[in-house]
């Protein structure tokens, strides 16, 4: 089987792209377009706000090709496939392995060591294993990823400390006010995301903290259990949206939603109610929430979440150590997971070559039995069994001979020959002396020659 990973992320692809190829959580319709346009693959879908990434196994010579994977996403988004490809990665064998091992151990996120990736690949792989799509080889993959990515992170302590987005929006609200006491926050959206931002801007001691979002029970549930409560803040009720971004100083969003919800037709009268306060809007949904055109309005400041690139440069080079020691623990357990998977692969071509070696056999037994049954002279049966055993001879060695025809020029000739006297144990003999000077020994000259009755039979 060929593995290979074809995908987009923060680092290759803009957050106009990443939001057109955006599937969410539910990469179940996705899978099941895949398994129809490629029966003989396996697949796996990574889906956050920072990629959209495809892992693939298929047999060596099949489909998908990582043109045909450009294709794919391109079809289910209506984005142009010269727009994908180009912004795309393309990764095969220990590469496409070694690439999901980062991605688990945090490595690949925009934040150095982001703990939350690693839940979200397990839930990726969970999706496509409930969906049939994910096969022995990717079972494999993926779950020697997730645990090499949990003994790497306990080993290294790449992931403790401020290893989140959430934190860095933290720390960008930092460097926008000085001092929290007399500020209100008010976070949209109440998933994954929210959660962890919110309790990094508790941290930060707001007089107000607020939340609010579609569904009031989630809000107050959420509120709830980062202890929050009026009159510090609280889960309010989603048609408080407006009179919140009134009140608030800084406003945090990561909704689920398809469409902008912070357009400029709302915040015209917001802002003139806020007497063009300064408000930050930290946009941390993909698809965005805000609109881009609010980031041009008087005294509104907008960061999607490309922007906070340059928050997360100034800490990377603190984590260089635990970084280089994880790269380590990456490199051995994909060299060791990819030997597991060649060995299954080996496996399954032997109890290949056993089945197509005895139906040949079977097939030669039973023309050999037809000739035996109309004879009982005994040098007539004799030279009916050494037929047999030619015949046999020839068809078993016509196809692997054939190519160390030395008219096939793309033929790695020394690797075949070397193969040969290593798997069948041949003697390295010296090559027989050229006849005269220019003169080279004809490699197709020794192949065997097939039986004129074999070939009046059809044979290869």
């Amino acid at each position: 089987m060929r593995v290979l990973f074809v995908g987009i992320n923060h680092r290759t692809a803009p957050v106009e792209l990443r939001e057109k190829l955006a599937m969410g959580d539910d990469t179940q319709p996705h899978l099941e377009a895949f398994r129809q346009q490629f029966p003989g693959a396996e697949c796996v879908i990574v889906s956050t706000c920072n990629r959209v990434e495809l892992y693939v196994a298929r047999p060596i010579h099949d489909q998908p090709k990582a043109d045909d994977l450009h294709r794919f996403l391109a079809d289910r988004f209506g984005v142009p496939v010269g727009e994908v490809a180009s912004a795309s990665i393309h990764r095969e064998q220990d590469q496409a392995l070694s690439h999901l091992f980062r991605v688990c151990c945090g490595l690949d996120s925009m934040v150095l060591g982001e703990p939350q990736v690693l839940g979200q690949v397990k839930r990726a792989y969970a999706s496509a294993t409930a969906a049939g799509v994910a096969g022995p080889v990717l079972h494999k993959i993926f779950q020697q990823a997730i645990a090499t990515a949990k003994q790497a992170r306990t080993a290294t302590g790449i992931d403790a400390g401020r290893v989140s987005v959430g934190s860095v929006a933290a720390d960008l609200a930092r460097q926008v006010f000085a001092d929290f006491s007399g500020k209100a926050v008010l976070g949209i959206g109440a998933g994954e995301v929210a959660k962890l931002t919110l309790r990094h801007m508790l941290d930060l001691e707001p007089k107000h903290l607020w939340l609010v979002n579609r569904t009031a029970q989630r809000a107050a549930d959420l509120a709830q259990r980062l202890g929050l409560a009026h009159p510090r803040g609280g889960g309010r009720p989603w048609d408080q949206l407006d009179e919140l971004l009134t009140q608030a100083d800084i406003v945090v969003t990561s909704t689920a939603s398809t469409q902008p919800i912070l357009t400029p037709d709302r915040f015209k009268p917001i802002l003139r109610r806020r007497r063009y306060r300064p408000l930050f809007v930290i946009d941390l949904a993909v698809p965005r929430d805000a609109d881009p055109a609010i980031g041009s309005m008087t005294n509104l400041y907008l960061y999607n979440i490309d922007d906070l690139q340059s928050v997360v440069a100034q800490s990377l080079g603190q984590r260089s150590d635990q970084a280089q020691a994880c790269e380590h623990y990456i490199s051995q357990a994909v060299a060791a997971c990819l030997n597991q998977i060649t060995h299954q692969d080996l496996g399954h071509l032997i109890r290949k070559l056993r089945t197509k070696l005895h139906d040949i056999g079977q097939a030669e037994q039973k023309r050999t039995l037809k000739k035996l049954a109309s004879t009982h002279d005994p040098e007539a049966l004799d030279d009916a069994l050494g037929e047999h055993t030619q015949r046999l001879i020839n068809k078993i060695l016509h196809l692997p001979l054939s190519q160390l025809d030395q008219r096939n020029g793309d033929a790695p000739l020394g690797f075949y020959a070397a193969a040969l006297r290593r798997l069948f144990d041949l003697d390295d003999e010296a090559p027989a002396e050229p006849d005269a000077p220019g003169d080279t020994p004809n490699r197709a000259a020794s192949l065997p020659t097939p039986d004129p009755a074999t070939r009046s039979h059809g044979d290869p």
